[in-house]
């Protein structure tokens, strides 16, 4: 049996709820080799799901899309019993350190020789970061606690996707076929370009640091585009809603999705919330002096939560205690 068709049919007991522990390990590392591979699984799974509603013309679709998929032998075709009826698929499995979830909107519609993808969500828990490769071929870097939701494939001369946290994005030039990212903040018009995006819904902030080509930001409906230019920041106040055009370190700004965060005079709640993201705990603090602290500095990802606050402890005028698990509260403690 080739990799191809055992992979095939690891998911397809994966969709009936016959899948074993050696199969999901099988099948999760398949998954994170390649953005392909995602696109496949969500490909038969849309079909799939189909099947589960309605009983002729989808599961022949999924009929048709196995036999592409996998090699013509029909007596492992039999054994898979691909067309046992089960209760119900589940829709939330992890893939390493990152969570996948397949969110189906509307019921998939089949069609003569075709289906309609539905749209899914990529969703990257606290403490990792995970990266997706998009129908087009476009790239996007997700950080901690970020989530992506975009179709399986693009239609209509579009392409859209939704971003809550932050992302560095590697769009396929089409100028024909715009790229748009819709935030709960704004919307990112683009052609083809590399930026990243941070807007988290529990920040004062958010912003759009443009590191190639050119991006058009929408504020509001109805609204002009505020265009910037490579080594430029959009950074908008959510509390005030105002905006500034600022010029930016973009590399900076994106050195996390290379497994280093670089600082330059960030306010220290900003960096405890971030450090919050990253290493997946919980940093309290009372003092107000902590508020009004500023830090330089650089980390890489490799070092732990306790390296960290110990390098903080060093070079700053903190120090700090375990409360409990994954929780720490930081204390204000002057610098003699």
């Amino acid at each position: 049996m080739n990799q191809e068709t055992d992979i095939t049919q690891i998911i397809l007991r994966y969709l009936n709820g016959e899948c074993n522990i050696a199969d999901r390990q099988t099948l999760t590392s398949w998954l994170k080799s390649s953005g392909k591979n995602q696109k496949t699984f969500y490909e038969m799974k849309d079909v799939w799901d189909a099947s589960l509603k309605k009983e002729d013309n989808s599961r022949d679709a999924l009929l048709r899309f196995y036999k592409q998929k996998a090699t013509k032998n029909s007596a492992s075709v039999k054994s898979l019993r691909l067309w046992k009826t089960v209760a119900g698929i589940a829709a939330v499995f992890i893939v390493g350190l990152m969570t996948i979830l397949f969110l189906n909107e509307q019921p998939v519609k089949i069609h003569e020789g075709s289906y309609e993808t539905t749209m899914m969500s990529f969703k990257v828990p606290f403490g990792s970061k995970s990266e997706v490769t998009l129908a087009d071929g476009s790239t996007v870097v997700l950080n901690s606690g970020s989530e992506l939701t975009y179709p399986g494939t693009f239609t209509g001369g579009k392409r859209e996707v939704s971003l809550l946290g932050e992302a560095f994005f590697n769009v396929k030039a089409n100028e024909n076929e715009p790229f748009v990212v819709r935030t709960d903040h704004f919307n990112i018009q683009v052609t083809g370009t590399q930026f990243n995006v941070c807007s988290y819904t529990d920040d004062d902030f958010s912003k759009v640091s443009l590191l190639e080509g050119k991006v058009g930001v929408l504020v509001g409906e109805g609204t002009s585009a505020i265009d910037i230019v490579p080594g430029q920041q959009f950074y908008l106040n959510e509390k005030e809603r105002k905006y500034r055009v600022l010029d930016s370190d973009v590399g900076m700004e994106s050195s996390w999705k290379d497994g280093e965060f670089r600082f330059k005079e960030i306010a220290f709640p900003e960096l405890l919330k971030r450090l919050e993201r990253w290493y997946d705990v919980k940093l309290s603090y009372s003092s107000p002096e902590l508020g009004k602290m500023l830090y330089n500095g650089n980390f890489r990802n490799q070092e732990t939560i306790w390296q960290v606050l110990d390098g903080l402890k060093l070079t700053t005028s903190i120090d700090y205690k375990k409360t409990g698990f994954r929780k720490f509260e930081i204390i204000y403690k002057p610098m003699k």
